[in-house]
């Protein structure tokens, strides 16, 4: 299992974007954008949202009961892709 990190989020954890990553909306969409990697990243509504809420000091859990309250969806299947997401930016060194 060469080059799989293996990352176990805790729901306490707070987590805040990373400052060299920039925010646009364009075209009513959210990008993200790494100048140092060159990459961009599309955001659906619910990473946008994510990504707004990452401002360190609210929880992984706080931000899941914020988005629960904005999405009609099931809780689990909210979890699991935050979880992702989450797993996402830390690999990426998106958020810290």
């Amino acid at each position: 299992m060469e080059g799989i990190i293996l990352i176990h989020l805790d729901k306490n954890a707070c987590f805040r974007r990373n400052e060299q990553i920039l925010y646009k909306e364009i075209g009513g969409e959210g990008v993200l954008i790494d100048p140092y990697r060159r990459t961009l990243v599309k955001l659906n509504p619910t990473a946008r949202e994510i990504w707004l809420l990452l401002d360190g000091r609210r929880t992984c859990a706080g931000i899941l009961e914020e988005l629960k309250a904005v999405f009609d969806v099931d809780g689990r299947d909210l979890e699991k892709d935050v979880e992702g997401l989450l797993k996402s930016f830390i690999r990426r060194e998106m958020i810290q």
